[in-house]
């Protein structure tokens, strides 16, 4: 799904108002850079997040994500 700008930042603060309040002030950069892989990156997140419990998830693990070799998506 393609949400605006505004939509997929809101979803990625409700994402971590659930997973990691401190993370919370990144959703506009995440959103910015990743508009058009907004899929793509709720499943980053998710995989982040879900791997097990306790971990510290780094904004570096939150942006150091590729999405295929062929899909031609950059983080910026």
């Amino acid at each position: 799904m393609h949400r605006s700008l505004e939509d997929f930042e809101q979803k990625l603060k409700e994402f971590f108002d659930r997973h990691d309040p401190d993370k919370k002030s990144i959703s506009h950069a995440i959103a910015k850079h990743f508009l058009n892989h907004q899929d793509e990156v709720f499943e980053h997140l998710s995989d982040l997040y879900h791997e097990k419990e306790g971990i510290h998830v780094t904004e570096d693990s939150i942006f150091n994500t590729s999405f295929g070799p062929s899909s031609g998506a950059t983080p910026y």
